[in-house]
């Protein structure tokens, strides 16, 4: 379970909300299921009735005690979402603060599965300072998927305006594998698409896709993860193409 990491935080961090705005939603530490818990219990006790894999039991046992429904500290563990931006707290108060004006964002989903049987996606949502500072979100909180869409949503209000003034000036902007210029979309070394070249850009399993016209396959394909603030991108992109018509 990946936990929120904020390396250098300082305690006692004083959050201004003047300047992140009023709150908006709180995503707590998301507790375990009433059933997922007996089964958890019931595997510790039938583990600990052995004495050859009661180690194993102490192991799932250590692991339990430490879920939000019975640690203070994990069930302390929230992220507040602000007008402007997140707050990410533990037990201690606020330990990192990522405005929607300055924040870089990477998301990843990937989907799990045990003995070829799909157990669920797993989601990550790391935030980057231009200082350095980053936090790391997962499923570790309730909601995580509407955090992860609130959060792009809020960059792209947040720094659209200042990346399409960038681009019409003739500047290009970055976005990983990507860079978007006023004139189309440079695909890496690969290739330098047009906008009125450019058919559509997919996403699937994970993984952005540059169609052009008359072609059936991707021009460039990069994994999503890849893309830094990557709704951004996509606003960006779809803003400059209908400029051009």
């Amino acid at each position: 379970m990946t936990v929120p990491y904020a390396p250098a935080a300082p305690q006692g961090l004083v959050v201004d909300e003047s300047e992140l705005g009023p709150g908006v939603f709180t995503y707590w530490a998301k507790r375990w299921g009433a059933g997922r818990q007996f089964f958890m219990w019931f595997m510790i006790v039938a583990l600990f009735a052995s004495i050859i894999l009661s180690p194993i039991a102490i192991f799932f046992l250590v692991m339990v005690l430490r879920i939000p429904n019975y640690s203070k500290k994990a069930a302390a563990k929230r992220v507040d979402l602000h007008q402007h931006g997140v707050v990410v707290h533990d037990v201690n108060g606020p330990v990192a603060v990522h405005r929607f004006a300055t924040v870089t964002v990477h998301q990843r989903v990937t989907e799990s599965y045990y003995n070829g049987v799909r157990t669920g996606p797993q989601y990550l949502l790391t935030l980057t300072e231009p200082d350095g500072r980053s936090s790391k979100l997962t499923q570790f909180y309730d909601n995580v998927q509407h955090l992860m869409q609130t959060v792009q949503q809020g960059v792209v209000e947040a720094q659209l305006p200042r990346a399409l003034a960038a681009a019409q000036a003739g500047y290009p902007v970055p976005f990983g594998p990507f860079t978007v210029t006023q004139q189309g979309l440079v695909c890496g070394a690969k290739a330098t698409v047009t906008w009125p070249l450019l058919d559509r850009i997919t996403v699937s399993q994970g993984s952005v896709r540059v169609m052009v016209h008359g072609r059936r396959t991707a021009t460039a394909a990069k994994p999503v993860a890849q893309i830094p603030n990557f709704a951004l991108f996509l606003a960006l992109v779809s803003n400059l193409r209908a400029g051009q018509r």
